[in-house]
């Protein structure tokens, strides 16, 4: 798994609107923390697109009515003291570039930073059902709900968990389970990916796949939805149809087991073999 390169930025770099009146600081250990509140708001189109880089510190979005994109981010700076660690809040402004249809934001990297500093920042951020979302974060969980556009979730260190999603694209992590509630799956397929974390995807019983799924170092399961055929089943690989097969859903881990459910209606007994091996 690769994390997508810096992209040039288009538009003007525009700084966020400081509400705190002040910073909180506080000493932990041997080293100074000073924090800030920033916050955002940017009216968009139906269906517009939010674009999150993030380096450390989790990612969150929800929906609303609302036709904007509302971004708060908790900035926390850390240094070897006091001084240093409010310089260093002061002068990292995060770099955005907005439009009516796209919204990007980049956490700037800590390898710019003096040695001993690091800046984390969390985003919570609502968006209206019908947008579409890439995030991206290397130490930090990502987190999605209520989205019906296309969705796309990457961390390194960090869970990612989505709820009530119609369109997601890809789910990939390094260190971290990855929890899944779909309402279906796109046409182009779905991609699931981790390597230390287990995998648990839910999906209405009637819902129509083609599945491949591999694993190293953890059982398989699948079950409760109204029709199951397999293909190939072993002990850490399956590949199968569900309702008749439909759009491609893959998923890969190596420690850990993958649970793909089928929610909601009545479901029939699933092909013979199926169910954890």
């Amino acid at each position: 798994m690769k994390l997508p390169s810096r992209a040039p930025w288009v538009g003007a770099l525009l700084p966020f609107a400081l509400l705190s009146g002040g910073c909180e600081l506080m000493i932990a250990g041997p080293r100074a923390q000073a924090s800030d509140r920033w916050e955002k708001t940017y009216p968009v189109t139906a269906g517009a697109r939010l674009e999150i880089e993030n380096t450390n510190g989790a990612i969150q979005v929800s929906t609303h009515d609302a036709p904007s994109f509302e971004v708060v981010a908790h900035r926390t700076a850390r240094a070897m003291n006091e001084q240093a660690a409010r310089e260093l809040l002061e002068r990292t402004r995060l770099e955005q570039s907005a439009t009516a249809d796209l919204v990007r934001l980049v956490t700037p990297r800590s390898q710019g930073f003096p040695k001993g500093q690091q800046v984390d920042v969390r985003y919570e951020v609502r968006v209206p059902a019908s947008a579409a979302v890439t995030l991206t974060t290397v130490n930090g969980r990502v987190e999605v709900a209520g989205v019906s556009g296309p969705v796309a979730l990457e961390t390194v260190n960090g869970g990612i968990e989505a709820r009530a999603i119609r369109t997601l694209t890809k789910a990939e992590t390094v260190n971290g389970s990855v929890s899944l509630d779909l309402e279906g799956l796109p046409a182009p397929g779905t991609q699931i990916e981790t390597v230390n974390g287990s995998v648990t995807v839910s999906l209405p019983s009637s819902a129509s796949a083609d599945v491949s799924v591999r694993t190293v170092n953890g059982g398989i399961t699948v079950d409760g939805f109204a029709q199951v055929q397999d293909g190939e089943r072993r002990r850490r690989h399956y590949d199968g149809k569900l309702n008749g097969g439909g759009a491609a859903l893959r998923v890969e881990t190596v420690n850990g087991g993958v649970t793909l459910t089928g929610t909601g209606g009545a479901a029939t007994a699933t092909a013979a073999g199926a169910g954890t091996r």
